[in-house]
């Protein structure tokens, strides 16, 4: 029960968090002819970030979607690439490049997906152009 409840809370402060647009921005760009999704979150733990990517890939249907959430001093980096652009784009390189500049190590996953972590909050806008140039 406890459990349950848990997951209900967690998903409504998601949902707050989300609704509130001064906490969720929200940026889709067409970049050398590709979708892309830019989101910065405030106030979302990591761990929610493949929410966030999951349902922007959806809503694009192809492209890439690149979202920043920072809570508590910590920033968690998630990249989603469609299936049909795995074999152009690779979502790890994006979370290793990206992870780089905000203080983290390394980062992984797969072709399609893969997350990343780090400490500078300062520099998440400097990741985002600099992913930007990976397109």
């Amino acid at each position: 029960l406890i459990k349950d409840l848990n997951k209900q809370l967690e998903q409504l402060n998601v949902q707050s968090v989300l609704a509130d647009k001064t906490k969720n921005i929200i940026k889709d760009e067409n970049i050398n002819g590709t979708q892309v999704r830019l989101q910065k979150v405030q106030d979302l733990s990591p761990k929610d970030l493949r929410k966030l990517v999951d349902a922007g890939k959806k809503e694009l249907g192809d492209g890439i979607v690149v979202v920043f959430a920072n809570k508590d001093e910590k920033v968690g980096l998630a990249v989603g690439v469609t299936e049909n652009l795995t074999n152009k784009y690779d979502a790890v390189k994006f979370a290793k490049l990206g992870s780089e500049i905000i203080g983290g190590k390394g980062g992984g996953g797969r072709k399609d997906f893969a997350q990343a972590g780090g400490q500078d909050l300062n520099k998440i806008d400097e990741a985002l152009e600099k992913l930007k140039t990976l397109i």
